[in-house]
């Protein structure tokens, strides 16, 4: 069965209205309530064989939530030959902590040159599960070039919940709903007055009809005072560029009350501060931890702590970063300022984008992807603060790297 969203075609004027009544109003540039990449995707369950692990050519950039000790989910994008107009994501599900996996149970796509990528899943207060995405026009102008054709210079955030996500493959969703400009591919945080705050970026590079204000290019905060209905912009920084390419930026509410956020920059993880609640942020400089240009994870844990997943040792080796490869866990009990442990997640070349989520006791759950364009594996791992502190999977809940999802291709001859 193939449930469609997509209820107004081009003519999405009572679209706008509707999505501007429940988040930030779109801006069109020029474009107007015609704007097909406002309009909804579809939701495909089951999902097409077309888009089958035999058929499938790649696939990448995962995220991760537990909901349980026993429900945990993976989704992530593929489709077309590589990141582009036919993106679709897929979602997997595990009800035995990540022992086994289902297969992909639902996709989410547009039959056109509109791309869904970089998903993020989130738990929230109130137990329900999101899924966010980023909605894109690609090869919007036919004189584009290659870089300019991911995106369309505004894309846009997207977001739908279940309820009930201990049914599992049987969990029903609500209908998705575009909440504000920019591509979040992180996890949003709630703060000490219960705001929560959505990491989105505007990127620097590509050109496109939207004529978005220059300002609100780079890595900025949205806010929500309503459990998610309604986002408005809050503030942002890397107004000048450290990420010429793509912010990809986690949010840290410090316990002096300051907000750190922490963003792939292009030659390493560029931070910036704020002490007003996210309305006004320092320039965007760039940190001494050596990391390629490559999405990182760095959050709060249950604790108190933070737990920092990257490629390789915080300082690098030899004084450089490892590339794609070494996806590594590592704890922080002073803020940020020094970091303790080093737990090998996965060892190999071509690792990258780790994600992770958490349960009531204490058990990370994180997930990463290997090969994109060869076995395609979409890695998981379970451990807590102890294994990261050995250096090694030490505890009776540890659970080292597994596949969740790979490709099907056929053997060489």
């Amino acid at each position: 069965m193939i449930m469609k969203y997509a209820l107004f075609g081009l003519f999405a004027f009572a679209l706008f209205f509707r999505s501007a009544a429940a988040s930030e109003p779109i801006d069109g540039g020029g474009l107007g309530s015609l704007d097909p990449g406002a309009l909804d995707p579809e939701i495909y369950k089951p999902v097409p064989e077309k888009w089958s692990e035999k058929n499938r050519v790649w696939q990448g950039i995962p995220s991760i939530e537990a909901t349980s000790d026993e429900r945990v989910w993976i989704v992530w994008y593929s489709g077309g030959k590589d990141e582009g107009p036919y993106n679709y994501l897929l979602m997997i599900t595990s009800g035995d902590g990540g022992q086994t996996w289902s297969k992909p149970f639902m996709a989410l796509d547009r039959e056109d040159e509109i791309r869904l990528f970089d998903p993020a899943l989130w738990r929230d207060p109130r137990g329900r599960l999101w899924l966010f995405w980023a909605q894109s026009l690609s090869t919007f102008r036919p004189d584009a070039k290659a870089g300019e054709k991911e995106w369309d210079g505004r894309a846009g955030v997207w977001g739908m919940y279940t309820e009930n996500p201990e049914a599992g493959e049987n969990a029903e969703w609500s209908v998705p709903r575009r909440l504000c400009d920019g591509i979040m591919m992180n996890k949003p945080i709630v703060d000490k007055k219960g705001r929560w705050l959505f990491p989105s970026a505007l990127w620097h590079y590509g050109k496109s009809y939207y004529n978005l204000p220059k300002e609100k290019h780079g890595a900025n905060v949205y806010v929500s005072t309503d459990d998610g209905d309604f986002l408005r912009y809050l503030g942002g920084t890397d107004r000048n560029g450290l990420a010429t390419h793509a912010n990809e930026h986690n949010l840290i509410e410090l316990q002096d009350g300051r907000l750190w956020l922490l963003s792939r920059i292009d030659d390493g993880i560029g931070e910036a501060f704020s002490e007003d609640g996210g309305k006004t942020w320092t320039e965007m400089t760039k940190t001494p931890y050596k990391q390629s240009s490559s999405r990182t994870q760095t959050r709060r844990l249950l604790s108190g702590n933070l737990l920092f997943l990257k490629n390789g040792p915080v300082e690098g080796r030899d004084g450089k970063d490892v590339g794609r490869s070494e996806i590594t866990a590592f704890l922080s009990e002073d803020e940020g300022k020094t970091w303790i442990g080093g737990l090998v997640l996965d060892g190999r070349d071509r690792v990258s984008y780790p994600d992770f989520g958490q349960t009531g006791d204490g058990v990370i759950y994180a997930t990463w992807d290997h090969d994109r364009f060869g076995t395609g594996e979409i890695l998981f791992a379970r451990f807590t603060e102890d294994d990261v502190r050995a250096g090694k999977f030490v505890s009776e809940k540890a659970l080292p790297a597994r596949v969740a999802n790979r490709l099907e291709k056929p053997a060489a001859e």
